[in-house]
């Protein structure tokens, strides 16, 4: 079977880029910047309850603006008027658009299960379903189906397209990172050629991939993914390793600790006779040493008006043990 050449994706990327430069480039900043804001916002709440209002509104806002990149991208590849309004225009789609991505990422998540392979492949059988319910006004069912339909036959080479998109974005990053602005938008105009082209496959145009690159391209995937596990594996051992890491991470779990018993002493008048207590009104866990995985010592001292939270640190000039308290607080209670 004959499928869409890559080159002409690009070419045709780029064609679509050069006509509205600055709208796109001003696009991706506006949207980033606003995906930016809410993850640190959703980030920085403490308490259970407002930290879970706090991401599903995260959650949502991120929804919201990838249905709006998507129809706008497709008015731009068409050459339709569009601006930045538009970000909004398919907010009557959401529930579908939203029960889709859950749908894709249940199936996607199974398939990484059963030896990742299967994941990939539902990964790119799945790619277009968003693209089809903002197009096309489908159910999620329908549009997870007709994804599959037309990605039939084309997957080898989807995935081809996707490792040299992967590739340009990496070239793109080495600019200091300026270069996105131009290999992002570049490679998604690419992305929505070649849904266009699989929705009406011309019969006298296409190529075929041949048994050896479907080889070389099994071999690329391998290869990202050994090396992206080797990374992950060295930036973990590299933390365990570094001393002074975990104790700064010691430092910060001893203050996070006593922020919190100070709050719950302002709730309750009294500091809470163990950590746990803290769990879920005023901290989401129990942090605990990240060597030995043992909750940090914790002592409540006079009746409850004071308390000291303490760890070993392995690099220290002063005995290596840092400690917390709630003295101030504490007496400020007893003189009352």
């Amino acid at each position: 079977m004959k499928s869409f050449s890559k080159k002409e994706a690009f070419v045709a990327g780029w064609e679509s880029f050069k006509e509205r430069p600055f709208f796109i480039i001003g696009l991706f900043l506006i949207t980033t910047i606003i995906s930016i804001i809410t993850g640190l916002i959703a980030d920085e709440v403490s308490g259970v309850l407002v930290g879970a209002v706090i991401n599903i509104a995260d959650f949502a806002i991120q929804t919201v603006i990838g249905m709006g990149m998507t129809l706008i991208l497709l008015r731009l590849y068409d050459r339709v008027e569009t601006d930045y309004t538009d970000l909004l225009e398919p907010l009557h789609l959401f529930w579908k658009y939203l029960v889709a991505s859950i749908l894709v990422m249940i199936v996607i998540l199974f398939g990484l299960i059963l030896f990742i392979v299967p994941g990939i492949v539902a990964g790119v059988a799945l790619l277009f379903t968003s693209y089809l319910i903002i197009d096309r006004d489908l159910g999620p069912v329908d549009a997870m189906k007709e994804s599959l339909r037309i990605t039939n036959g084309h997957r080898w080479n989807i995935v081809l397209f996707l490792l040299l998109a992967t590739g340009l974005n990496i070239l793109g990053a080495l600019f200091f990172g300026i270069g996105l602005l131009v290999t992002i938008p570049v490679s998604a105009l690419a992305l929505v050629h070649i849904y266009r082209w699989l929705l009406d496959p011309p019969t006298e145009t296409g190529i075929e991939v041949s048994l050896p690159v479907k080889i070389i391209t099994v071999f690329a995937i391998a290869v990202i993914f050994i090396g992206t596990a080797l990374l992950i594996f060295g930036i973990i051992r590299g933390f365990l390793n570094d001393s002074e890491l975990r104790d700064a991470q010691r430092r910060t779990d001893v203050s996070y600790i006593k922020e919190s018993a100070d709050s719950y002493f302002d709730s309750y008048g009294t500091y809470p006779e163990s950590v746990a207590l803290l769990v879920p009104d005023f901290i989401s866990y129990v942090p605990t040493d990240p060597i030995t995985q043992v909750p940090y010592e914790y002592l409540l001292r006079e009746a409850g008006n004071d308390f000291e939270v303490c760890t070993i640190l392995e690099n220290d000039e002063f005995g290596g043990i840092y400690c917390e308290f709630g003295v101030e607080l504490g007496a400020n209670a007893v003189d009352q």
